[in-house]
């Protein structure tokens, strides 16, 4: 079989941030496991210590963490759920949105973990290094829960459920788990929610009084906010179907800005 390498070079090109975040874990995973298989690659390498003391020398494993992943039903279900709730932000806002989201979930959740075995070491029955992109993940369909409370997704057998109950249900299930002798990996996931509700927060209130003088500036801009947030009004209050042809149009190209 021939490789089509200008279709591979276009589709690089104009693939979205979603694509390339699931495609960097999948490639991360099978090369630490071909590297591993020979003895030239160890999870030290990338994984983030439970204690701190060597972390002023390893702290770019703050990042490395979230982008690799000890097994491959972690992978699966990680990269499942980035695929669901990633594509679903991409509907409503913007590729860079997206990778700060991610970015930043991961960070915040292995500050999460650190300071976690630091304030709480007692409840460590089980004491392993921080792997997996859950944090990064939490942080995305944290902000588009509270972007969008009322928007529905239907969880197969079981119906159709609001984002917002969607994460009234991750805040509990982690909540619950942290006293059960490994919190590690629910301190992380904290720390994703956390990032995820703070750039909310600072989207919502800050950045919308910073461009309230440009929009009074360029009336065609002011439309065309106003417009969107008529939108996004009857997605919440009706769901995305109940939109029409041209309303979803204008939804996917303002979203490519």
């Amino acid at each position: 079989m021939q490789l089509n390498l200008p279709h591979i070079k276009s589709y690089l090109k104009n693939a979205d941030y979603l694509d390339w975040l699931i495609g960097l874990n999948i490639i991360f995973f099978l090369l630490a496991q071909l590297f591993k298989a020979f003895g030239w690659f160890s999870f030290k390498y990338v994984a983030l210590a439970y204690d701190s003391q060597n972390f002023n020398r390893e702290f770019w494993h703050l990042l490395t963490y979230g982008f690799f992943h000890y097994g491959f039903i972690a992978l699966f279900f990680n990269m499942l759920l980035l695929f669901y709730f990633g594509s679903i932000l991409l509907d409503f806002t913007s590729n860079k949105k997206l990778l700060l989201l991610y970015i930043t979930g991961v960070i915040s959740g292995g500050l999460f973990f650190w300071l976690s075995y630091i304030f709480f070491q007692d409840m460590y029955v089980i004491k392993s290094p921080l792997l997996g992109a859950s944090a990064g993940i939490m942080a995305v369909m944290t902000y588009i829960a509270l972007l969008l409370p009322h928007y529905q997704i239907k969880i197969r057998f079981l119906g159709y459920f609001k984002l917002s109950y969607v994460l009234i249900f991750f805040i509990l299930f982690n909540l619950l788990q942290i006293p059960l002798g490994n919190p590690g990996g629910y301190f992380a996931h904290l720390g994703g929610l956390a990032a995820g509700f703070i750039i909310y927060i600072w989207d919502k209130y800050f950045e919308k009084k910073n461009t309230t003088s440009i929009y009074q500036i360029n009336r065609p801009v002011k439309k065309e906010k106003e417009r969107l947030d008529e939108i996004l009004d009857k997605i919440n209050k009706s769901g995305y179907e109940s939109l029409s042809k041209e309303e979803k149009e204008e939804l996917f190209r303002q979203s490519k800005k």
